[in-house]
């Protein structure tokens, strides 16, 4: 029988979820070093064929991560990863079995919030109109410039309740995203509403989530928060 895949955990604790995608029993099982959750799924085109139901598939989904992030970290799996059965799951995560068993030793006892920043006079940015090769650097001076500034606001405000942070660039926003103790969760909330309101800048926060962000380790070249 076809299988969903959610996603891999530390062996222990076992975190208990009742139901998945399509109500399906949620299973784990420990293999190579890591514990696995799946679903058997016995009709995957009526569970993921359709908009609808392909919708409703990844909100159950997520309710599956979100449970067993209440119990433990995990590291999610590319939604929708189906194999044909069970039993080609272990040949499914020996490529990987390193990444997961570093990934999972590196974010142990953590969760992932996400910070948003949206600033204002750029949304108001036409991206298709040409600009001047002299205007396009003033705009990437002025936005990096920002971006630091908030970078440098986020770092200092929530001090060492944050574990590492990375960031990524999207069209008209920024991410920031905070690995964070899982005891120090309510702290880093506190400490980022206390920080209060930067000009120009919308700030939205939402989490926790699975730490996907932290499953690659950072290269010395690259872009760090």
């Amino acid at each position: 029988m076809p299988v969903l895949l959610y996603c891999v955990t530390q062996p222990n604790p076992e975190a208990k979820v009742a139901a998945g995608i399509s109500d399906a029993v949620v299973i784990s099982r420990e293999m190579l070093g890591v514990r696995v959750y799946w679903s058997e799924i016995d009709d995957p085109e009526a569970a993921l064929g359709e908009p609808e139901s392909l919708k409703k598939a990844a909100l159950q989904f997520r309710q599956v991560l979100r449970e067993v992030l209440a119990v433990t970290t995990p590291i999610p799996f590319r939604f929708p990863t189906l194999l044909e059965s069970v039993d080609v799951l272990e040949q499914h995560l020996l490529p990987e079995q390193e990444l997961y068993r570093d990934a999972l030793a590196r974010v142990d006892g953590a969760v992932q919030y996400e910070v948003v920043g949206t600033w204002s006079d750029e949304q108001q940015t036409d991206l298709a109109t040409p600009v001047s090769g002299r205007e396009y650097l003033k705009r990437r001076q002025e936005a990096l410039g920002r971006v630091a500034a908030v970078e440098s606001k986020l770092k200092s405000v929530t001090a060492d309740s944050v574990r590492e942070w990375r960031a990524r660039q999207d069209r008209k926003n920024h991410r920031w995203f905070a690995l964070v103790r899982r005891d120090d969760r309510e702290r880093f909330i506190a400490l980022l509403r206390s920080a209060g309101a930067s000009q120009g800048v919308r700030l939205r926060l939402s989490g926790p989530w699975p730490p996907s962000e932290f499953v690659q380790r950072q290269t010395a070249n690259a872009d760090s928060c």
